[in-house]
């Protein structure tokens, strides 16, 4: 089973998780999660990117922490036997922070980041040097010609409710229809298939 993940944060740097969202994905069937945690503070920047508030939070998550639902998630992750996310080490540094808080290791290796496996296969160019740079989550999904429309339909599908990007249920429908379309168009990604 491949496991598709995407946060939303308290800020840059590795404090609590807002809201985690994850699509399973089996040869049998695709299965979808959404959690929203109550969080001591977020920064007024991440606030702004996905308007997720210390208040908005406590009504979304029940008053539940991450350690509330724990144990599901430390069960979908130890049943995926790969786990992708789009820049994966941002991720995984708040997920390994909210482990440990619960006195729990985090050390999943077998993961795919899309953002750097991708690299060569969208070719975007730097603006200021040489080279190519990482591709933004939409500008892969725009590689794939995977539309807005597209992941809000998908979305609804998978969560059944409706979002936009910086939104972790938006974001993970869209990297799930990216790597997806990927293992099909681009051989460098086709060995995902195998943890299917």
């Amino acid at each position: 089973m491949i496991l598709y993940l995407d946060t939303e944060t308290t800020g840059l740097t590795p404090g609590q998780i807002c809201q985690l969202s994850y699509v399973m994905q089996s040869k049998e069937k695709v299965k979808a999660k959404n959690f929203y945690f109550l969080v001591d503070y977020v920064e007024p920047s991440a606030q702004m990117v996905h308007n997720l508030s210390v208040e908005k939070l406590k009504v979304l998550s029940n008053g539940k922490r991450f350690i509330d639902h724990l144990e599901e998630i430390v069960t979908d992750f130890n049943n995926a036997s790969l786990i992708v996310a789009h820049n994966i080490i941002f991720d995984f540094s708040f997920l390994s922070k909210e482990f440990e808080k619960c006195n729990l290791p985090f050390n999943y290796q077998n993961v795919y980041c899309s953002m750097k496996s991708t690299l060569p296969i969208c070719k975007l160019k730097r603006k200021n040097s040489a080279g190519y740079k990482y591709p933004k989550l939409s500008e892969l999904c725009a590689h794939f010609f995977i539309s807005d429309s597209e992941i809000k339909y998908n979305m609804q599908k998978l969560f059944c409710e409706r979002s936009d990007f910086h939104d972790a249920r938006f974001d993970t429908t869209a990297l799930y229809l990216a790597v997806n379309c990927g293992m099909v168009e681009e051989e460098s990604m086709k060995g995902l298939a195998k943890n299917l």
